[in-house]
């Protein structure tokens, strides 16, 4: 079952208006809105006590704060994580920059004799 459109309204209003007359019509309108405003106002006061007795904003205040707590928690988890697991990358990333920089060179001098730097030429082989 939907809710009623505009023009379901203005139909009904229509209705209410050959069926009740111009005469008796806002009367009417006033106590139908007077006795939907009580029903609403009786039934939020009635969930408010059920509420009550249930304890479900307590519970729900408790669930929030626990939420926030957890949440804390975690981006403290990450944060730590992140150093250590950042950390030593960027010590082993250091390590292998120097390496880099120095090592292949000594290598390559060392494994075949020349300059680093300087690859074997042979004129037959092109």
């Amino acid at each position: 079952m939907g809710s009623l459109g505009f023009w379901e309204l203005v139909g009904l209003a229509v209705l209410a208006l050959f069926i009740f007359g111009p005469d008796r019509l806002p009367g009417i309108a006033r106590t139908v809105g007077r006795t939907v405003s009580q029903v609403r106002r009786e039934a939020n006061k009635t969930l408010g006590e059920l509420r009550d007795a249930a304890g479900v904003d307590e519970d729900l205040a408790e669930l929030t704060r626990e939420a926030r707590q957890l949440r804390s928690s975690l981006t403290d988890l990450k944060g730590t994580a992140t150093q250590a697991i950042v950390g030593p990358m960027n010590e082993t990333m250091d390590e292998v920059k120097g390496i880099s920089t120095g090592g292949p060179k000594e290598m390559a001098m060392s494994a075949n004799g020349l300059e680093p730097g300087n690859a074997p030429f042979d004129p037959d082989a092109t």
